[in-house]
C-alpha cells in the first residue's frame, strides 16, 4: 500500500514538472464570418459565396466543397493561406454551382490552422430546382435592328414577362469587339416591363458604321441575368455616289452678287469648280430678278478655265411659277451664250415652299428640270438635307442629282447625291470674306461632254428604277421619309404578304423578320435585296394589331386606351396601327373601333 502511494506522489511531481517545462497549446479559436450560403437556387444559375476565415492562429487550410447527400463532392477546393486571415470570396470562380442538377446538397466549409484541424465552420443543406419549374423568364414581340444607316434612330420594343417579380432588365449595344456603346439598366419589380419605356435611352443615332451587339438581359426571383436577346447588327455608311458616274472629290464653290472677288487667278489655283447664282425670285413680290454679277462672273470664270455651272434661287409654289423660272434660266444663258460644264440647278429652301405637301414640292422640282432639259442643259436641285427627305418624294426625283447642304462633319442623307454643301464659312484666296464650300463627287464636264448637253436638246440616259416597289393597294400607305407601310390586313404568312402587296424585278428579292408564328405583325420587318444587299427596309403597320402579336382583340383597344390616357407609349408603327379612325389621333373612338373590326370579323366599320 505504501508503494502505491509513493508512486502516485511520484507521477504528481513528474506532471507538475512536466507542465511547467512543456506549456499547453493555446485553444484554436478559428472562425467564419459575413458568410454568404445558398438555401434554394434554380438549375442552371450561378451563386457567389463570401466569408472572412480569421484565426489569431497562422491558418494552414480552408477547404470549401458542395457535396450530395452520400458525402461525395460536387465540386471542392482546398486553399492553404498561411495566413490569419483569408476570404472565401478569392475562389468564388471555382464554385460552379451552374453545373449542379436538380437535387438536395451540402455546402460546407472546414478549416485547420496550427492549433486544431478539421474545424467545421459551415454546413448547410440548400435545393436546387428544376429550370423548367420557374424558367417563366422570357421576351415577348422583340424588335431588334438589322441594319440601319449611320445617323439613324431604332426604335426598340419587346415586352419581358415572367411569373415572378422581375428584379432587373438591361438593355445594351457594345461594338463587335465587345466595347459598350450605351446601356440601361431598370428594376421594374413588376411581372411585365415594355422595353420601349428605356427607347429614349437606346442612342442608335450616335453610333459609326460598323457591326454591334444588341443584347437584353434579364433576372427574376428565381433566374439571374438570363440573356433574353442577342442580335447582331450592321450600321452602314450614307449612301455615295455612284463611282460610274466618274468618281472624283473635287472642291467646288457657289457665287452670288453677295461675294466680293478679288483675284479670279487665286480663285482657280485653289478649287475645281463653280457654281454661279443665275437669278432669283423674290419670295414677298414674287418678281423674277436676273443675278447682276452673273456675267461678269461667269466671263471671268471662263477665262480662267474653270469648270462652272448655274443655280437658281426658287420661291416657285406652283407648276407654272417653276416653268417661268427655267424659261427665265434659259434666256439669261441664251443672252449670255453660256456653255456649262457643270449643271443648271434649282434651289428649293424657302419656308413657303417647305410648307407644299411633297406631292406639289415633287412636281414644282421636275418641271423645273425637265424645262431646263429640254432647253438642252443638264439639270441639278439644290435643297438642304431635311428639305430632300422630308418636303420631296425624293425616290421620284431620282433621275436628277441633288446638291445637298448640310452643315456638319459628314453628309448624313441617304439618298444618293452628287454635291455636297459642308460650310457657308469657308475662305479661298481671291475671295473677300467667307464663301460656299461643296465636295463634289461626279466628273460633270466628262457627263455633260459625253451626253452633249452643255446647250443641245440631247437628254440624259435613262436611270434604272427600283427593282422594287409596293403594288398600290386601297388602303396601304408607305411612308418613305419613316419607311413605315401601313394599312396591311392581318393573318398574312409572308408569302400571301408578298403576293398582295409586293412587287419584285430584275432579281431582287424580299425577306422578313419579327414574324409571330409565322404571320406578319405590326412591327415585322420588311426587306428588299438586291444583288445579295439589302437596299431598303420597312417596318409593317398592321391594321388594329397594337399590341404587335399578330392578332386583333380586346388587349389592342386596350392598348389603344392607355396610350390615349398617359399610361404607355406606342411608337409610329402602332399607333397607325391603331388608328382605325383615320383621324390621326388614338383615343376611345379607335378603341371602340378595334372591338367592333374584332366582332365583324376583321372588317372596317363602314367598309
Amino acid at each position: 500500500m505504501l508503494m502505491k502511494k509513493l508512486v502516485s506522489a511520484l507521477l504528481a511531481v513528474i506532471t507538475l514538472l512536466l507542465c511547467l517545462i512543456v506549456p499547453v497549446a493555446a485553444a484554436s479559436d478559428i472562425r467564419l464570418t459575413d458568410e454568404v450560403y445558398p438555401t434554394q437556387i434554380v438549375e442552371g444559375n450561378t451563386f457567389s459565396v463570401y466569408g472572412i476565415v480569421t484565426s489569431s492562429n497562422k491558418i494552414m487550410a480552408v477547404t470549401i466543397g458542395v457535396y450530395d447527400y452520400d458525402g461525395e463532392a460536387e465540386f471542392e477546393y482546398t486553399g492553404k493561406p498561411g495566413t490569419k486571415t483569408y476570404d472565401i470570396h478569392n475562389v468564388d470562380y471555382l464554385m460552379t454551382f451552374s453545373r449542379l442538377k436538380e437535387g438536395e446538397y451540402v455546402y460546407k466549409i472546414v478549416a485547420t490552422d496550427t492549433a486544431e484541424s478539421g474545424v467545421v465552420l459551415l454546413e448547410k443543406e440548400f435545393s436546387v430546382i428544376s429550370k423548367d419549374q420557374y424558367d417563366t423568364l422570357k421576351l415577348e414581340n422583340p424588335v431588334a435592328p438589322s441594319t440601319f444607316l449611320e445617323g439613324k434612330t431604332f426604335s426598340v420594343y419587346g415586352t419581358v414577362v415572367s411569373e415572378y417579380t422581375i428584379t432587373s432588365v438591361t438593355c445594351s449595344v457594345r461594338s463587335s469587339n465587345g466595347t459598350l456603346q450605351f446601356t440601361k439598366t431598370v428594376n421594374p419589380g413588376t411581372n411585365t416591363y415594355n422595353i420601349n419605356n428605356i427607347d429614349r435611352y437606346m442612342t442608335f443615332s450616335q453610333l459609326k458604321a460598323g457591326t454591334y451587339v444588341y443584347r437584353i438581359v434579364a433576372s427574376d426571383t428565381y433566374n439571374k441575368d438570363k440573356v433574353l436577346l442577342e442580335r447582331t447588327f450592321t450600321v452602314t455608311a450614307p449612301v455615295q455616289p455612284d463611282p460610274g458616274h466618274g468618281e472624283v472629290n473635287w472642291d467646288v464653290i457657289d457665287l452670288s452678287y453677295w461675294n466680293e472677288i478679288n483675284s479670279w487667278e487665286k480663285i482657280a489655283d485653289n478649287v475645281d469648280g463653280i457654281i454661279l447664282r443665275i437669278g432669283y425670285r423674290a419670295t414677298a413680290s414674287k418678281g423674277i430678278g436676273r443675278d447682276v454679277k452673273f456675267a461678269e462672273f461667269y466671263r471671268n470664270v471662263k477665262e480662267q478655265g474653270i469648270p462652272v455651272g448655274c443655280y437658281f434661287f426658287s420661291a416657285a409654289l406652283t407648276v407654272s411659277e417653276a416653268r417661268e423660272e427655267a424659261e427665265f434660266v434659259l434666256k439669261q444663258i441664251k443672252e449670255n451664250d453660256c456653255v456649262f460644264e457643270m449643271p443648271v440647278y434649282f434651289d428649293m429652301e424657302t419656308d413657303d415652299q417647305r410648307a407644299l405637301s411633297a406631292t406639289t414640292a415633287t412636281a414644282i422640282a421636275r418641271e423645273f428640270c425637265e424645262t431646263i432639259e429640254a432647253g438642252g442643259y443638264y439639270a441639278g436641285i439644290y435643297c438642304d438635307k431635311f428639305f430632300a427627305r422630308d418636303e420631296l418624294n425624293a425616290e421620284e426625283l431620282s433621275d436628277y442629282h441633288f446638291w445637298i447642304a448640310q452643315y456638319a462633319s459628314s453628309c448624313t442623307y441617304d439618298g444618293v447625291y452628287g454635291m455636297w454643301q459642308y460650310s457657308d464659312k469657308g475662305s479661298v484666296p481671291g475671295i473677300n470674306g467667307n464663301v460656299d464650300m461643296n465636295y463634289c463627287y461626279y466628273d460633270y464636264p466628262q457627263i455633260i461632254k459625253e451626253l452633249g448637253m452643255s446647250g443641245n436638246e440631247q437628254s440624259k440616259p435613262p436611270v434604272a428604277k427600283p427593282a422594287y416597289e409596293f403594288k398600290k393597294v386601297s388602303g396601304v400607305k408607305v411612308d418613305e421619309t419613316k419607311k413605315i407601310v401601313s394599312g396591311i390586313d392581318q393573318k398574312l404568312t409572308p408569302a400571301s404578304f408578298t403576293k398582295k402587296y409586293v412587287s419584285l424585278e430584275g432579281g431582287a428579292t424580299v425577306s422578313f423578320s419579327g414574324t409571330v408564328s409565322g404571320i406578319i405583325a405590326t412591327g415585322s420587318k420588311v426587306k428588299f435585296t438586291v444583288d445579295n444587299k439589302i437596299v431598303a427596309e420597312y417596318t409593317v403597320s398592321v391594321i388594329g394589331d397594337t399590341d404587335m402579336n399578330g392578332k386583333v382583340n380586346s388587349t389592342d383597344a386596350l392598348a389603344v386606351l392607355q396610350y390615349a390616357v398617359g399610361l404607355t407609349t406606342l411608337g409610329p408603327a402602332r399607333r397607325l396601327s391603331g388608328d382605325m379612325t383615320g383621324d390621326g389621333k388614338l383615343n376611345s373612338s379607335d378603341a371602340l373601333a378595334i372591338l367592333q373590326f374584332v366582332v365583324n370579323g376583321g372588317v372596317s366599320v363602314g367598309a
